[in-house]
């Protein structure tokens, strides 16, 4: 019986201490004083971008409703959503050293067969593959191909 009662006091706190851990983590945004939409316990944000018809629009939606800079819950882990472009110059051009990589969720990590395109790549690759493609952006050269995008817009 008292090894019953210790058990159940044991595996009662366990689960207590496990609650108490991710409510703490989905109060990460409030600490920072960061807005976001509504989650739900556990899940996150997940179920809610799961059940639209638009993972994209949904996202355009929170956008116009919390600002350029907001945060998710992809389960119990927190992410930033930015777009604010001058935000995100700063983290990727003169804050690279800290903001070299993303989190793949890991409910989208897909086996590839050692082929990753940029979008999925991460750390090491993603930093070559980013290497690689970033002198086809230089402004001079989007400036010279701004010219045949306004003339594929306007034929179509």
């Amino acid at each position: 019986m008292f090894l019953t009662i210790v058990l159940i006091t044991i595996l009662v706190s366990l689960i207590s201490v496990y609650l108490w851990t991710i409510n703490n983590r989905y109060n990460y945004f409030k600490h920072r004083g960061i807005s976001g939409p509504s989650y739900h316990f556990f899940f996150g944000h997940y179920k809610t971008l799961w059940s639209t018809k638009s993972f994209s629009k949904q996202i355009q939606e929170w956008t116009h409703q919390y600002g350029s800079i907001y945060g998710l819950f992809l389960g119990t882990r927190p992410m930033y959503v930015i777009s604010d472009v001058d935000f995100l110059q700063e983290i990727y051009i003169k804050q690279f050293s800290s903001f070299h990589s993303r989190m793949i969720p890991k409910i989208l990590r897909i086996e590839t067969d050692g082929k990753i395109h940029l979008f999925r790549a991460t750390g090491e690759r993603w930093r070559r593959q980013r290497h690689i493609i970033n002198p086809t952006f230089s402004s001079s050269k989007l400036k010279f191909m701004s010219s045949l995008v306004n003339e594929c817009i306007t034929t179509m």
